[in-house]
């Protein structure tokens, strides 16, 4: 009797241990032959592979049997595939990348050079291994007892995953920011929600959670009903917007003018107009008059950080949203649109350059979700990996350290992005850089009854100093004459402490002015000089490339070729504002106008409704990934 007890309480229990170490081990798969470290991701796994042995155990024994192998085998296929892109590519995939899979069937022969000799037996084994588990797959008798202790089981171990994530995302409570754009990159609770990046979130929770928030946000929810029906809604609205504000693109005057060129984009942090003269910044204002300077460019604040949302608007065309969602929210988006995409569409490389860490702005993650291939950090290249403990010119580092300097500077063709800092705030003795630029510029102290000008002044020094020297950089590489230099200031010097100082250096009628930045298209081979007075902003920077490139696309844009003659020009503020080549709009009235008689040529009421929609376009574009349609 007790033979036959110990024989009957066998049975259950290898009916539960069998198919949960099976679904267990595939986890372990990709645990074991990738770089992914922790133990939430197999807790995550050991709680689902209970839950599947749970409900098999309720089935007969020749059900069991067929739903075992069809889970197991598809979980299995999954890890396999995981792992082995993982192996070849150092990044894992979602369940929608399949289907680009058969794209590189043609190199299916060359896959195995990438995979370890151990991770193929292992899959081969943990294939071998589902036939005979079926095979040892006992027979139970169904009782309500075993439906109680499956219902007790599986209650257990759904109440554990909430807490299991909670303790996977516990470090986000070491964080400061990160509900901003500054840190949200670092936080795991957002890479659990925002599903940007597979790997985090397999590290976060393992095999089945990631494979089922995967089918449920990316297959699933696009489906539904209600998601559809906004969806269509949402795309009408933006072509509405286009179809009644934007006129086919047509060749123009510049169209092609530096087509095959190399290009450096350069973020000129904080260099506002007024500091932009041939005595304190002789290369940059040479740079404006011998190339293609836009004399009414603005920059206007949209979301909640002015230097990213320049960078994300001339990069993608798209301003940050409005709406109270942060940037980082659209990191997942399609950005085909983009100028790094379409300009590595056509044959170029593409890499951003920065001082800074990847993890501020989130960088790290937001740069090549724009389509650079890589954020690539000074620090990186220093010997204590720390740019802040240095008193240089961080701006020109990229220049003089050779392996930075090789990657700027590469074969062509290429489109680079360099965020330059130095002008960067503070401006004052306890800032290293401002001694650093005080010292090198000393002609400058006590130039202004304001202590900051003079600390400002010296840093725009700097920065001039970067283009001087790009400019020579590039004519010993003998890529000058290839080789395209961009500028665009990332908003007007807001960050000084005494803007009452500053409205007075920048000579406006009106405070909403202030907000005109410098901005310039150089290449050393134009033989006439191009000034551009109609009013324009961020958004028209990517079309306008895109035009003096000769870059086709089927995309459109918010902005517009500042070149093209059907646009007449404007900047739209966030909050509703306007000025066009007429005049000023602000809270409701004209504030400014810029010739008699402009009042009367320009309609209030357009120009209102145009605001409008535009600001509402380009939250609707992020909000329906526009592009990926």
């Amino acid at each position: 009797m007790f033979r036959s007890f110990l024989r009957r309480s066998r049975q259950p229990a290898a009916a539960l241990l069998i198919p949960w170490l099976s679904f267990f081990l595939a986890d372990v798969l990709i645990y074991a032959f990738t770089d992914v470290t922790g133990w939430c991701s197999l807790a995550f796994s050991a709680v689902w592979a209970g839950i599947f042995s749970g409900f098999l155990f309720i089935l007969p024994r020749l059900a069991a049997r067929i739903v075992f192998m069809l889970l197991y085998y598809l979980s299995v296929v999954y890890a396999i595939l995981q792992t082995g892109y993982f192996q070849i590519f150092g990044k894992f995939l979602w369940l929608k990348d399949l289907l680009y899979l058969r794209d590189g069937a043609e190199f299916a022969g060359s896959v195995f050079s990438f995979l370890s000799p151990g991770f193929v037996a292992a899959s081969v084994l943990l294939l071998l291994w589902g036939i005979a588990a079926c095979r040892l797959y006992p027979k139970t008798s169904c009782s309500r007892m075993k439906f109680l202790a499956v219902s007790c089981c599986v209650i257990t171990a759904v109440s554990l995953l909430p807490y299991l994530l909670n303790v996977s995302c516990s470090e986000d409570n070491n964080n400061l920011g990160l509900g901003t754009d500054y840190y949200a990159g670092k936080s795991l609770r957002r890479a659990y929600t925002l599903m940007y990046d597979a790997k985090k979130v397999y590290s976060l929770c393992g095999l089945y959670q990631t494979a089922g928030r995967d089918i449920a946000i990316h297959l699933m929810q696009p489906l539904l009903p209600g998601n559809q029906a906004e969806e269509t809604a949402q795309l009408a609205s933006i072509e509405s917007f286009f179809d009644d504000y934007q006129s086919e693109a047509e060749p123009n005057a510049m169209t092609g003018r530096f087509t095959g060129k190399n290009v450096i984009l350069v973020l000129m942090e904080s260099a506002d107009d007024w500091a932009i003269n041939e005595t304190d910044a002789p290369t940059i204002t040479r740079m404006m008059r011998e190339g293609i300077n836009f004399t009414n460019m603005y920059t206007p604040l949209y979301g909640s950080v002015r230097t990213f949302n320049t960078e994300f608007t001339m990069n993608t065309g798209v301003f940050s949203p409005t709406d109270g969602n942060l940037t980082f929210t659209y990191c997942g988006n399609d950005f085909s649109e983009s100028l790094p995409n379409l300009f590595r569409k056509a044959g170029y490389s593409a890499n951003a350059f920065h001082y800074n860490s990847p993890t501020f702005y989130s960088r790290g993650i937001m740069d090549p979700a724009m389509g650079y291939e890589n954020y690539i950090c000074y620090a990186d290249y220093t010997e204590h990996g720390n740019m802040f403990s240095q008193d240089l010119n961080e701006d020109t580092f990229v220049l003089t350290n050779d392996a930075l300097r090789e990657q700027l500077l590469c074969e062509q063709p290429f489109f680079n992005f360099v965020i330059s800092r130095n002008a960067h705030m503070p401006y004052s003795s306890q800032d290293s850089v401002s001694r650093y630029a005080m010292e090198k510029y000393p002609q400058y102290e006590g130039v202004d009854t304001c202590e900051e000008v003079g600390y400002y002044y010296a840093k725009i020094n700097l920065l001039d100093d970067f283009f001087a020297q790009l400019i020579d950089e590039l004519e010993q590489a003998d890529l000058l004459e290839n080789t395209v230099i961009v500028g665009v200031t990332d908003h007007y010097s807001y960050s000084m402490k005494d803007q009452e100082r500053v409205l007075e250096l920048s000579d406006v009628p009106v405070e909403l002015m202030v907000e005109k930045t410098p901005c310039f298209i150089w290449s050393a081979d134009m033989e006439q000089p191009v000034t551009v007075d109609k009013t324009c902003n961020t958004s028209d920077i990517l079309p306008t490339l895109l035009n003096l490139f000769s870059m086709e696309t089927d995309y459109r844009y918010i902005g517009q070729d500042v070149f093209n003659p059907d646009y007449d020009g404007y900047v739209i503020f966030s909050d509703g504002n306007w000025i066009t080549d007429e005049v000023v709009y602000e809270n409701g009235s004209i504030t400014h106008t810029f010739y008699d008689g402009a009042e009367a040529d320009v309609d209030i009421n357009a120009m209102n409704e145009l605001a409008q929609r535009y600001i509402e376009t380009s939250n609707l574009i992020l909000e329906s990934d526009y592009y990926a349609q």
